[in-house]
């Protein structure tokens, strides 16, 4: 066998081990990422339900100030 052939036989034996390194690290890496949980989104959503009724008082607050400013029309433009 030349030396040539040898290199490429041994070359090719740590290129396919090394695959088969990082095969084993993704699959670590994706079991870890599943054993996670997931967030805790319950004070976020408490936190919109707030945001939501001051938003709504505060429609009701523009709609009112509307309605004084429509009653309280300007003479000239008519």
């Amino acid at each position: 066998m030349d030396i040539k052939v040898i290199t490429g036989l041994i070359g090719s034996a740590i290129a396919i081990g090394s695959l088969f390194v990082f095969q084993g690290q993704l699959i670590q890496r994706v079991d870890t990422l599943e054993s996670k949980s997931g967030i805790d989104i319950r004070p976020i959503e408490v936190q919109m339900n707030e945001n939501k009724s001051d938003i709504a008082v505060l429609k009701q607050q523009i709609k009112e100030l509307k309605e004084t400013m429509d009653s309280r029309s300007n003479p000239l433009s008519r």
